[in-house]
């Protein structure tokens, strides 16, 4: 839900701005400073603008300015603002929504850091001026729509099962931030160092445990926007991975849109059928782990990131090598020839890269996949939550780095997401074994997928038309790859990955040698 609704005079976000990848992780198929005033604490009034009409009633941004000045990574950091936003008061009562067991796999998940680069010309003035006051409205208009992201999870201290409540005032932190980093090297399908992004993400606010219950109440969602003066703007999201997968949170789309077409979250827990009581199962599993809610804080990762580019002719070719060596293939999917060729050429840049490779060992590809229309009881395509399955596909290290490494990976991926999605036994037949599948797999041998072409990104306008470029920086972290649909050419697609410099230049080596290959056949 990339949070999105309309303003006055521009139109900045509607809707839902789109908290992406609140399921970016996982892709479903089918500086210190003065502060100024000492931190004194604001009371603003923002009047309302929906649709075009004026609303009396003013909303409340609680706020502390913070113009303060730090050095990160080479580029100077100001930070011009930080609020908590919440919902327009008076209009949501509090509720609970109680973790399935489609949501309590992810419940020590690593947090989702995902940001939105866009072109502004503007001078920071404008920015603060004109921008942010809307951008707060709209914010606080979407948190009405999806205010359990403005709630907290709830972890009782008595190993009861954890829930998402929204109380009346709970609200998300947002920090207003002024760069002077290069805008146009941070958004270049070219390699460039990952550290530079991190100065963009937002800090998640820290886990307080209540006076009055002793429960855990950890903050979902903090929102970041930077402003490159005269160049662009980033905004960016960190959020827990527990409350929805990314079909959940990539709508877009105006309010009218959204209600007409039935799109507004369904938020019902109860429609989910638990026969075999999987949630039991699952918190059986997690209740003993600890929770933490790490914070995107600046660690060198040595690594550098860097975009690629799969044309659709491209991907085509890799098809039809696909097809013909195995004839007994009636198709083989976009996404599935594109994983394939990625994971396979990561995977022979090991050894080219100098690492010591054992040929025996395993490696893993997971994927999650949207199962909303296929459990026993389908649940609205609006269902805000997770419903995926995971598909973990496996092979040999030695199978892979073969010649014929991609048409086995290939067929792999293919097999395991067909054998999940239409299992005879329901595609929950062996689910309570997903957590102990998952925890058994070596993670250096585990590449997963953020995102997915059908989320669209570039589709998502907030305020600014297309965003320039998207970037998921948990994959820093969480080795895995992005993937999205290109900004100006519909039908290609964006892979993107985080590795060392050493492993970078020979994947991408033995990645353009590969396309050019596939080229010269057909």
């Amino acid at each position: 839900m990339w949070l999105r609704s309309s303003v006055a005079v521009r139109r900045l976000p509607r809707g839902i701005w789109n908290l992406k990848g609140v399921g970016g992780g996982g892709s479903e198929v089918s500086g210190g400073g003065k502060i100024d005033n000492g931190g004194q604490e604001l009371r603003r009034s923002v009047p309302i603008f929906v649709h075009g009409a004026r609303i009396a009633k003013p909303f409340a941004v609680h706020c502390k300015s913070a113009t303060y000045s730090s050095r990160q990574h080479g580029a100077t950091v100001r930070v011009l603002e930080k609020c908590m936003v919440a919902p327009p008061p008076n209009t949501i009562q509090e509720k609970s929504l109680p973790l399935t067991f489609f949501d309590l796999p992810f419940l020590h998940s690593p947090l989702i850091h995902h940001i939105f680069f866009c072109d502004y010309s503007h001078p920071t003035s404008h920015f603060t001026n004109e921008v942010i006051p809307k951008l707060k409205t709209s914010l606080s208009l979407t948190l009405q729509h999806y205010f359990p992201l403005a709630g907290n999870l709830i972890i009782p201290y008595n190993s009861r099962k954890p829930e998402i409540r929204y109380a009346n005032g709970d609200s998300i932190s947002l920090a207003v931030i002024e760069s002077s980093e290069d805008f146009s090297l941070l958004t270049s399908n070219t390699a460039r160092a990952s550290d530079d992004f991190y100065p963009l993400v937002p800090k998640l606010p820290p886990s307080v445990c209540s006076s009055s219950s002793g429960a855990l109440l950890a903050p979902l969602l903090a929102v970041q926007v930077t402003l490159f003066p005269t160049a662009g703007i980033c905004v960016g999201f960190t959020f827990q991975r527990v409350p929805a997968d990314g079909n959940a949170c990539h709508k877009c789309g105006s309010d009218e849109e959204l209600i007409a077409s039935g799109s507004l979250p369904y938020y019902d827990r109860s429609v989910i059928d638990d026969p075999s009581e999987l949630s039991s199962i699952f918190w059986d599993q997690q209740r003993n782990k600890q929770f933490t809610s790490s914070q995107p804080e600046y660690v060198p990762t040595n690594k550098v990131r860097d975009t690629l580019v799969m044309h659709q002719s491209d991907v085509q070719r890799l098809k039809q090598i696909v097809l013909e060596k195995c004839p007994k293939l009636s198709r083989v999917s976009t996404f599935t020839v594109t994983c394939a060729y990625v994971w396979t050429c990561l995977i022979k840049s090991r050894r080219a890269s100098g690492e010591e490779i054992k040929e025996n060992d395993l490696e893993h590809f997971m994927i999650g996949a949207d199962c909303r229309s296929l459990i026993a009881s389908p649940l609205p395509a609006n269902y805000f939550g997770n419903c995926l399955v995971n598909c973990i596909i496996t092979a040999k290290t030695v199978e892979l780095m073969q010649e014929s490494g991609f048409i086995k990976a290939a067929g792999l991926i293919g097999e395991v997401i067909r054998e999940k999605l239409h299992n005879k036994g329901g595609v929950l037949n062996g689910a309570e074994k997903w957590l102990s599948e998952i925890e058994g797999l070596n993670p250096e041998r585990v590449v997963g997928v953020a995102g997915s072409p059908k989320f669209a990104v570039y589709d998502m306008d907030f305020g600014w038309g297309k965003p320039r470029k998207s970037e998921v920086i948990s994959i820093d972290t969480t080795g895995s790859i992005s993937l999205n649909e290109c900004r100006d050419s519909k039908g290609d697609l964006e892979v993107g990955l985080s590795l060392p410099k050493v492993k970078m230049e020979p994947f991408s080596a033995i990645f353009a040698s590969g396309i050019m290959e596939a080229k010269d056949q057909h």
